[in-house]
């Protein structure tokens, strides 16, 4: 793919998560045809699926990371928090992966996320029951977002990076 081709691609991405973000029951098929260049950019629904599920996944993964980084302790809270912030910045692309949990194209991607999800809440990467931990993690995500809407860990102010430098080299 070329540069162009993958730059078109993105823009043509951007504007499908704005339209499935304002009609969440909206359809996969729907969504591409109404998407100008969609059929170019995303040739079947399966592509599209596994855009969007690699669009969730990285934000997932940013949430987590971003989280950690700021000195949440609890890895289960993590998880759940990364799940459910990610939900809500995204609720078109979870509307449409959810409306396709059993497309066997994606099942390998899903487990993987439920496996990642248990592992970062502190399961053994090798623990026989890492997705049905995920799926814990996840379902108990779901019901936090259901009933609370998005979680925020309380916000410690913390010193920049230039501050940190300042005092290092001053020690």
């Amino acid at each position: 793919m070329t540069w162009d081709a993958y730059n078109r691609r993105k823009e043509t991405l951007r504007g499908m998560l704005a339209v499935a973000d304002l009609q969440r029951d909206i359809t996969l098929t729907d969504l591409i045809d109404s998407t100008e260049n969609g059929r170019l950019a995303f040739p079947t629904d399966t592509d599209l699926l596994f855009e969007l599920q690699m669009t969730w996944f990285q934000r997932l993964s940013g949430q987590m990371d971003r989280l950690i980084s700021e000195g949440e302790e609890d890895p289960e809270l993590v998880a759940v928090t990364a799940w459910v912030n990610t939900a809500s910045e995204l609720p078109g692309v979870r509307a449409l992966l959810d409306a396709h949990r059993d497309e066997p194209a994606l099942r390998k991607a899903f487990a993987k996320e439920l496996g990642y999800l248990a592992a970062s809440a502190g399961v053994p990467t090798f623990h026989p029951d890492l997705a049905a931990r995920g799926q814990l993690i996840q379902d108990s995500a779901r019901e936090s977002l259901a009933e609370h809407g998005p979680v925020q860990i309380e916000d410690v102010a913390r010193p920049g990076l230039m501050a940190r430098l300042r005092s290092v080299i001053a020690a």
